[in-house]
């Protein structure tokens, strides 16, 4: 069986010594290794004409195959059998059948075969499926073998630092941000006496994977993995992988420096010469600077143009501000002018750019060419740039559990284009809908993109519906699927089925004459007040209550049969009159409070 590198896919550059394991049924001996190394040249001649050669290494008990051309490769076929490790799992007590062979391989060496065995298992099912685990180990084995500090730590124990650094990441990384985690792992002082361990999960008894190294080389080891991480943090990863540094995109400009005699000036100073703005052209960082503050300011121009221009044709028109709606973080405003009678409305995400808008639809009615279209979609869509990527909803994801979609209507469509998702009355839908219904639960469905470019599906229970919402965040996708809901239940024809109702549940004789008159009285303006005709009284029989019911020192009327509550204070107002039956008293009518 493969172990080692060639079974973990871990082979770098000059990488030469490959390994296998040769499991026996009975316990390995000497003997046993003389065999197989005896028929393996005639076995090999069968395969290929190529010369190897084959010796046998008793101590290691292994069995060694080499080839005679360059270059020399190096095949370790390690000979073991599971009874080995059956044998150390025995109980003290109980004994054992089998007395073991005079010329027995090394048994601590089998051991470590068979722990071979199971760290490549264990790395095939569970470092091998995670993105860039596999390369960040080549890049750390090959630090181990440049650097000696790191050398220490190579083999099982750095599998195990990469696998749970990168594998406990809820997201899948790249090779530099997987690297950097590791290398952040490390920094930290996990390897440090103290520290929680490197846990070996191969074995049944807990072991500590880093126990045969010394305090010296942990430090070292730490120290090391703090550098590498300041440097990377520095852009100077480079030289932890000591690599030469890529070319950077943009080119170094060199001035050439000359000293310069001023006249009536003993004196010499060093000055970099005027290029004449040719340093802006050979710089494209430059360039592209400069051209896109000609660009900002063409557009600043132009966007103020409509209003002086307005004001150069109609001076002294009064811009109205009509409504503000959305929330605060995302504000909706309405401006109006007033011109020639006719009135003119815009909205925008802010004051100036609603003014702007109205400008403009000023201009385009009066007849007057305008180009400023484009210019304001801009400015405008550059103010609402943070909340565009937030409202972005697909109608086609808003959909119920019998497979109808809903449609979004004209005025949704203008409310979402203005900036925050609102409702047609200007109201956030999660809020809306929550006046309506409450207790409602928003379930996340689905998370699918990228770190960069998440997309949301949220899902919501309304009235035996479920209806979906879809965004770029959850807050956008509970909004969306809350106005999917509120368009679908609440508008149109089915605003009036659907209205929340309030039901008191009926009673009858005594009950139901008093609850009438508790809700008449809880309904009325101000103090609600009753007549003696609409006093009810039911007899009651002495009996004793807890404290703070009504009753000051706890003794007062026993509660009816049918398990009303009296309530025999004019101060205590309860909140729903329904469950309750108020008792009320002549000293309530006539008490001077």
């Amino acid at each position: 069986m493969r172990i080692g590198l060639v079974a973990k896919g871990l082979l770098i550059k000059d990488d030469m010594d490959l390994e296998l394991v040769l499991m026996c049924k009975d316990k390995p001996t000497e003997t046993l290794l003389n065999t197989v190394k005896d028929n393996l040249p005639i076995q090999i001649q069968k395969l290929t004409e190529e010369k190897y050669e084959v010796e046998q290494c008793v101590d290691e008990a292994s069995i060694i195959i080499r080839n005679t051309k360059e270059p020399t490769l190096t095949l370790k076929v390690i000979l073991t059998s599971p009874l080995i490790r059956d044998e150390l799992e025995k109980k003290d007590g109980e004994k054992v059948a089998m007395k073991d062979p005079p010329d027995l391989l090394d048994r601590q060496k089998c051991l470590d075969a068979l722990a071979s065995l199971r760290h490549a298992k264990w790395f095939q099912a569970r470092a091998n499926g995670l993105k860039s685990c596999v390369i960040v180990l080549r890049i750390l084995r090959d630090l181990c073998n440049r650097v000696p500090t790191w050398a220490p730590l190579k083999g099982w124990p750095l599998e195990l630092i990469c696998e749970k650094s990168i594998g406990t990441c809820n997201r899948p990384l790249g090779a530099g941000e997987a690297l950097r985690r590791v290398m952040e792992c490390l920094a930290s002082g996990i390897l440090l006496p103290g520290g929680p361990g490197l846990h070996d999960p191969c074995e049944r008894d807990p072991t500590d994977a880093l126990s045969y190294m010394t305090i010296q080389q942990k430090e070292d080891i730490t120290h090391s993995a703090q550098h590498a991480l300041r440097l990377s943090a520095f852009g100077q990863i480079y030289k932890v992988l000591e690599m030469d540094p890529l070319p950077s995109s943009k080119p170094f400009q060199k001035y050439s420096w000359s000293v310069t005699d001023k006249e009536g000036a003993g004196s010499s100073a060093l000055k970099r010469p005027f290029e004449d703005g040719l340093g802006d052209d050979k710089d494209p960082n430059k360039k592209m600077k400069r051209n896109l503050r000609k660009i900002l300011d063409s557009k600043a121009i132009d966007l103020m143009n409509a209003l002086m221009r307005l004001n150069q044709i109609r001076p002294g028109l009064q811009y109205k501000l009509l409504s503000q709606s959305g929330p605060v973080h995302a504000p909706v405003f309405t401006m109006s002018v007033d011109v020639d009678g006719t009135t003119y409305e815009a909205s925008g995400p802010s004051k100036k750019t609603a003014k702007l808008h109205v400008a403009v639809k000023v201009l385009q009615a009066m007849g007057y060419p305008t180009g400023f279209d484009a210019d304001i979609e801009c400015m405008s869509s550059d103010e609402k740039s943070d909340n565009e990527g937030k409202n972005e909803t697909v109608s086609s994801n808003s959909s119920n559990n019998t497979g109808n979609s809903t449609t979004e209507t004209s005025s949704t469509l203008e409310v979402r284009t203005q900036g925050p998702i609102l409702t047609a009355s200007g109201k956030n839908p999660v809020m809306e809908l929550n006046e309506k219904r409450r207790g409602l639960k928003y379930e996340l469905i689905s998370e699918t993109g990228g770190s960069h470019d998440k997309r949301f599906v949220m899902e919501v229970e309304v009235d035996g519906q479920k209806f979906r919402g879809a965004g770029p965040n959850k807050k956008v996708a509970k909004a969306s699927a809350a106005l999917a809901a509120l368009e679908k239940l609440f508008s149109g024809p089915n605003a009036a089925n659907n209205k929340k109702k309030k039901i008191i549940p009926q009673a009858k004789g005594v009950v139901n004459t008093a609850v009438s008159a508790a809700v008449q009285a809880v309904r009325g303006r101000g103090r609600g007040t009753l007549t003696r005709g609409a006093f009810v009284g039911a007899t009651a029989a002495p009996g004793y209550i807890a404290p703070g019911y009504g009753a000051p020192y706890g003794y007062s009327t026993a509660a009816p049969a049918y398990g009303g509550f009296f309530i025999d204070s004019p101060y205590c107002q309860p909140l729903s009159v329904a469950p309750f039956i108020i008792h009320l008293g002549p000293q309530d009518f006539f008490s001077d409070f």
